[in-house]
């Protein structure tokens, strides 16, 4: 009887013993999706941007050119430089609610999934 009891219980602690390793592989995978999806997400802003800095560019000059036929070229290049720095100081001042939150979502949204398979 004794015999029997400590077999079931050397039993119990093997399954559980491998038991606690599928989890941590569970968690490794799951680790590795997130940050997979963060990264990559990451990449293809970062490419994004890249991109259209040289399509923003060339718009400032084509409106450096529409403000030099109502005025000088330096007064429209001044102009078309106020014009960027207020959107930078509305950027600053809107930084919150245009990139703070949208961030914080994704990255909870990839972070905190709600899986329906798991119970």
């Amino acid at each position: 009887m004794k015999q029997k009891i400590t077999d079931e219980i050397k039993e119990i602690f093997s399954q559980s013993v491998n038991w606690a390793k599928l989890e941590v592989d569970y968690l490794k995978l799951t680790a590795a999706e997130k940050l997979i999806v963060l990264m990559s997400a990451l990449i293809i802003g970062g490419v994004v941007m890249l991109l259209l800095l040289p399509v923003f560019i060339m718009f400032l000059f084509a409106l450096v050119g529409v403000f030099r036929m109502f005025m000088s070229a330096p007064l429209a290049y001044l102009s078309v430089g106020g014009i960027v720095l207020l959107l930078l100081v509305l950027l600053f001042i809107f930084r919150k609610a245009l990139v703070i939150n949208p961030v914080a979502r994704f990255v909870t949204k990839v972070i905190i999934e709600k899986h329906s398979s798991k119970s």
